[in-house]
């Protein structure tokens, strides 16, 4: 039998419900938790860039502070970004495992970035614009 590290099966969908409750917990907004529940999730307790279960640390793209979870099953790889100063979250999963699968997630990440970024800043043209 195969697991993930926290033994946690859901579906795409039920993560990505996950997932945006982390955001909304990270920004202050109402979700599952109480906040001080999500700052204590998303905060290293001993310094460095690891929070309980969440990677850590700053990134231009996101504003500021970003939270990365990534990992495999021996079958398949799963990598989250969450970017709460931005509102904008990212899942990849591909069917594969190892470094193969970690790198093509990271480039289909590091694409979606872009592509985010790039909506974000003809939007702000936009609106800037009018």
């Amino acid at each position: 039998m195969l697991t993930p590290a926290g033994r946690v099966h859901c579906t795409i969908q039920d993560w990505g419900k996950f997932i945006a409750d982390q955001l909304r917990g990270a920004r202050g907004e109402p979700a599952l938790l109480q906040a001080a529940s999500y700052q204590k999730l998303h905060t290293p307790p001993f310094g460095g860039e690891y929070a309980l279960g969440w990677i850590v640390v700053e990134r231009d793209w996101g504003g500021g502070k970003v939270l990365n979870h990534a990992g495999d099953n021996t079958m398949n790889f799963a990598n989250v970004w969450v970017a709460p100063r931005r509102d904008f979250a990212i899942l990849v999963c591909v069917n594969q495992s190892g470094d193969t699968a970690f790198q093509a997630s990271d480039e289909a990440v590091s694409s979606l970035i872009k592509l985010q970024a790039a909506a974000s800043h003809a939007k702000t043209a936009e609106t800037k614009g009018n």
